[in-house]
């Protein structure tokens, strides 16, 4: 049932992306649905639970199904079911998650740098030997931002990038097959390691800032054309 279940999971949520229905509006009955995709009504049951649990739906009395206004009333959940759910993340989600990190990810660094520059140092000194393919970049980037979210002292910061990590990873996987990106990449972790080594934490701040924004032109210069990204295995 599990693996039937996430289907019709997977198939409602591209169905309420594209706004069909509308929120507001109902969903089909269980046994409508059922039939639809040639699925037990617990199956279906078992779906629209998780999709209530995530915040898409609202299951009322006499089973009437609901479409939330969840972009509005959705919470990091929604995002995490836009994940598992999405052969393709869509490229204007993808994009205002980057620029929600070009919010926080300078805080961090400042907040890093200020609390442990010396074991940011450390971190940071290990870029050199990191492999020049996007596999090795990809898991070094995120265990060095995840150092600095925790370094920084804030303790939302490392549950908001746990929260996303998945589509940041597909993201950064996406960037770091090119070549100059990697190149980007490693000339940010060079200045970083300067403002930790020196203990200059505004200057952490400023070049994180300065690599985020640039790395959120590079993703609309390279994606905003396209249908959807990859979404995270």
């Amino acid at each position: 049932m599990r693996k039937t279940c996430q289907m019709v999971e997977k198939a409602l949520v591209a169905r309420l992306l594209k706004g069909d229905p509308k929120p507001g509006a109902t969903l089909e009955s269980e046994r409508d649905l059922a039939q639809r995709f040639s699925v037990s009504r617990a199956t279906v049951r078992e779906a629209l639970q998780k999709l209530q649990n995530s915040g898409w739906i609202s299951v009322q009395q006499r089973h009437c199904t609901v479409v939330n206004d969840f972009w509005s009333q959705g919470d990091l959940e929604l995002i995490s079911s836009i994940t598992r759910n999405s052969e393709d993340f869509p490229p204007d989600l993808a994009s205002h998650l980057l620029e929600l990190r070009l919010q926080f990810a300078p805080d961090y660094a400042r907040r890093a740098v200020e609390n442990n520059a010396a074991g940011l140092a450390e971190i940071l000194a290990r870029a050199e030997k990191v492999r020049n393919c996007a596999g090795s970049l990809v898991k070094y980037d995120w265990e060095l931002h995840m150092a600095m979210a925790v370094m920084s002292g804030n303790r939302i910061y490392p549950l908001i990038l746990n929260s996303f990590s998945s589509v940041y990873s597909k993201l950064r996987t996406a960037l770091f097959t090119r070549e100059e990106y990697r190149l980007q990449a490693r000339k940010y972790y060079r200045e970083m390691l300067q403002a930790a080594s020196t203990g200059n934490a505004i200057l952490a701040e400023s070049v994180t800032r300065a690599a985020m924004k640039l790395r959120l032109d590079s993703f609309q210069l390279q994606f905003g054309g396209m249908q959807g990204v990859p979404a995270p295995a």
